[in-house]
């Protein structure tokens, strides 16, 4: 118990290592030994748990992954999704993105990965698949998408991604942009006796985070 314990401080001061080194220099500007010097560990001790500096990042874009799973999960039951939770779940994203500094370079990470790497082209291309039928599952009965929620619910995943996108490259309110996203979509997707109660919940939705 002792080694194994042992082991996940090495591997977790890696990772941590490769998370300040990744915010602070860049993914391509960081090299293996800066990653081995500041976590203070011998490349043996690094090869036991990664291969390469790509299986640093993956490791970390997956811990981001389940920090956004686990946000959203504590504020909202996905179960029956509805599209008030789509939308509150897109916002506990960009809360997560804002206050969580691995997670913030986790997707910086998933971003130049996608470049490069299988591993951020995998991880957005689920993420795609689950929205999307999240969305559309919320839509199901509805008159106003009837026939197109697959294309509406991808459309809006575009505007919610590039909103978060335009947002860190701006470094201005995610919230706000998300919250232009959704007035546009329920356009498309809201019968129009719900437009105006969605319009509230969003500007409601968008006050709390903001306050936050």
């Amino acid at each position: 118990m002792a080694l194994q314990a042992r082991a996940e401080a090495t591997r977790r001061k890696i990772l941590e290592s490769a998370v300040y080194l990744f915010s602070e220099l860049g993914y391509g500007e960081t090299g293996l030994a800066d990653v081995l010097q500041r976590a203070g560990v011998s490349k043996g001790a690094f090869y036991y748990h990664f291969d390469s500096k790509e299986a640093v990042a993956g490791a970390i874009i997956e811990e981001y992954r389940t920090a956004v799973v686990e946000a959203v999960s504590a504020r909202i039951d996905q179960s029956s999704p509805t599209l008030d939770t789509v939308i509150v779940t897109t916002f506990v994203t960009a809360d997560t993105l804002r206050s969580d500094k691995a997670a913030r370079v986790g997707n910086q990470l998933l971003q130049a990965l996608s470049q490069i790497s299988s591993v951020g082209t995998r991880v957005y291309a689920d993420w795609t698949v689950n929205f999307v039928t999240m969305l559309t599952n919320a839509l199901e009965g509805w008159e106003s998408s009837a026939g197109q929620a697959a294309e509406v619910a991808e459309a809006a995943w575009t505007g919610v991604v590039g909103s978060y996108l335009l947002s860190e490259a701006l470094g201005d309110d995610p919230y706000s942009r998300l919250a232009k996203v959704w007035r546009c979509a329920v356009r498309a997707i809201a019968p129009e006796a719900e437009i105006a109660r969605y319009d509230d919940l969003i500007e409601q939705i968008t006050s709390t985070f903001q306050r936050a």
